[in-house]
Formats: C-alpha cells, structure tokens, sequence
C-alpha cells in the first residue's frame, strides 16, 4: 500500500490519500482528505507566493480597459446577493482585489472596507472604499462588519478555518459571511477535467463541493444559511473559458485578458493578437449557450461555483452577542 502524503490536509489537518485522485496536465496533484473529503493541492513543489501573486499595475491600454470594463458588469450581481443577505451597510470584501467589487458597493449606498491578502498588486488609491494591502490580523480599528464577501477566495488559503474564525470574530451581531468557490462537483468539472478553468493549481489549494464547504463552515463555527446557485461570473465565464482552454495553447487567456493583473505581460504581440482573435470569435457564441446550461446545471445542483450565506451557529451567535453586551 503506497504512503499518504506529507502534506496534511488544509481543512483538517488531516492525512491526505494516495494515490493522487487528480493529476492535472501540468503536473500538480490533487489529493483527497481521508478524514473530511475536500480535495487538496500537493504544492511540496509550489512556487514560492511572490511568484504565484506577483506585484502589478494594471494597464492604461484601451483592450486593457476594456476588458475590465466587460467583467465589471458582472459587479452588479454581487451587490445583489450582498443587498438579499443583510440589511446592514458595512461589508468588508476579503480578497478585494483591485477594489472594484469595494467601488461598486459604495456606489450602491454600501460603506465599504477592502482587504487583498495575497497582495495582488498596486492599489489605486481611494478615499472611498478604504483599500488596504498590508495585514489586516491587527486592525481592529475596522471595526464590526453586517457582511462580510469572500469571492473565490477561499480555495487559495492553507488555513481556511483559522481564516474564517478570524473573520467570524468581526461580524456584527447578525452579521454573516458571504462566499463563493469553484465547486467540484459541477458539470464543467466533470466535463473539462483538468482543463477545467476553475482548477486552477497551485494557486487553488483547496477545492471543495458542498458537503466539504459545509463542513469547513462549522469548523469555524458558521452554518450555511442560505444557497445563490446561479451567479453568471463564474459559471457561463468557466464555460466559456473552459472551452478555450481546450482550443488554445494559452491557458485562462480571455480570463487574464479581462482582469488585467499582469499575467499576460511578456507575451508576444503575435500571439496575444492570435488569442485575443480566436477568445472573440469563438467566446461571443458560446456565452448565449453557456448562460443556458449553466443555468440548468445550477437547477441541478451542479452550478461551477457554490455562493452561500453563512451565519454563527446558535451557541456562536449567543456567545457573540453576550460580548457585545
């Protein structure tokens, strides 16, 4: 019988199984937790984080410009499900980014703190969101927080429940967390397999289907409360990318295109014309049929991303409000 792995599962701290139950076509495998079932990233030959997040600014082109416009749109349904989950104003956004998402709150009456742990470039800086991109463990000058919004960022932690805890510690009583991951058990999972775009590794250690995300949660003491099962940004775009992925020699292309975070930068001007021609030409098709089976597979339970609400168990909201009293 082949050893398990040195590596301990990030959920739990558990044994990870071998064989791998994934081995992605470049070379990174995946593992599953014989204790709690997620799916773990071996990342023993990891690049280091400055290599896997490196600093950027983003580009004053106008493709550049464009594209970021385009993935903005997507802003507006996240507002939405933050606006159908509390009727609080304060959110801290965890994994903000470029504070776009910080931006389109405050717009919408929102009081609104962005935090980007894996320092993922040059903030643009703002009066309003506050944006911050340094640690945040020892600010408790933020203060309480009615929600706050984890988009697809909870896959790249090592210690998602120490995370979690943390953030669960300032919530307003009330308050919850609002996060979305890929889910492992979507259709485009099953459909791409490796070329899948919300694979991902090594930047995703961590890849959870609804059972694991739900067990993680009440590990830190959280329940899931409610389900958002159809959220375009991360379903119609995985399948139109997946595809792409499939097509092209450049994984993720059209994806770096429109988040303009400094992974296409050195890339010939031959090659990013090829790629941009054929993403245009091959994705404005597909995205009118992928919003359709996306939108079946989400009826399915079988959505490419899991967006939940999570609220503090019973016994957790009872110990919050007694310290807030």
């Amino acid at each position: 019988m082949t050893a398990d792995i040195a590596q301990p599962c990030f959920v739990c701290g558990g044994a990870l199984a071998q064989p791998p139950e994934v081995v992605t076509d470049t070379n990174w495998n995946l593992h599953r937790c014989r204790h709690c079932g997620a799916l773990a990233t071996d990342i023993t030959d990891a690049p280091p984080p400055e290599q896997l997040y490196p600093s950027f600014s983003q580009s004053e082109a106008g493709a550049a410009r464009t594209g970021r416009s385009l993935a903005s749109r997507f802003l507006r349904r996240r507002v939405q499900v933050v606006r159908e989950s509390t009727r609080g104003r304060r959110v801290l956004d965890f994994g903000a980014g470029n504070g776009d998402f910080c931006a389109a709150l405050c717009t919408a009456g929102y009081d609104a703190v962005g935090v980007e742990p894996f320092s993922l470039g040059e903030t643009q800086l703002r009066d309003n969101p506050t944006q911050l991109y340094r640690s945040w463990k020892d600010r408790d000058d933020l203060g309480r927080f009615d929600a706050i919004t984890l988009w697809h960022v909870l896959e790249h932690l090592h210690n998602p429940v120490e995370v979690l805890t943390n953030l669960r510690s300032r919530l307003a009583p009330g308050g919850c967390l609002i996060i979305s991951v890929p889910n492992e058990r979507s259709w485009q999972r099953r459909v791409f397999r490796t070329s899948w775009f919300h694979l991902d590794p090594p930047r995703h250690v961590l890849h959870l289907d609804r059972a694991t995300l739900a067990d993680t949660l009440s590990r830190a003491g959280m329940t899931i409360e409610k389900s958002f099962p159809f959220l375009p940004e991360y379903g119609t775009s995985g399948w139109v990318q997946s595809v792409l992925n499939v097509v092209l020699p450049r994984r993720n292309f059209l994806y770096e295109f429109t988040k303009d975070r400094g992974a296409l930068v050195g890339i010939g001007k031959g090659s990013y014309a090829a790629h941009l021609l054929v993403s245009v030409a091959l994705g404005v098709p597909l995205f009118a049929t992928a919003w359709v089976v996306e939108a079946v597979a989400a009826r399915r339970d079988a959505a490419a991303a899991l967006t939940v609400k999570a609220v503090l168990r019973p016994h957790q909201s009872s110990d919050l409000s007694r310290g807030a009293s």
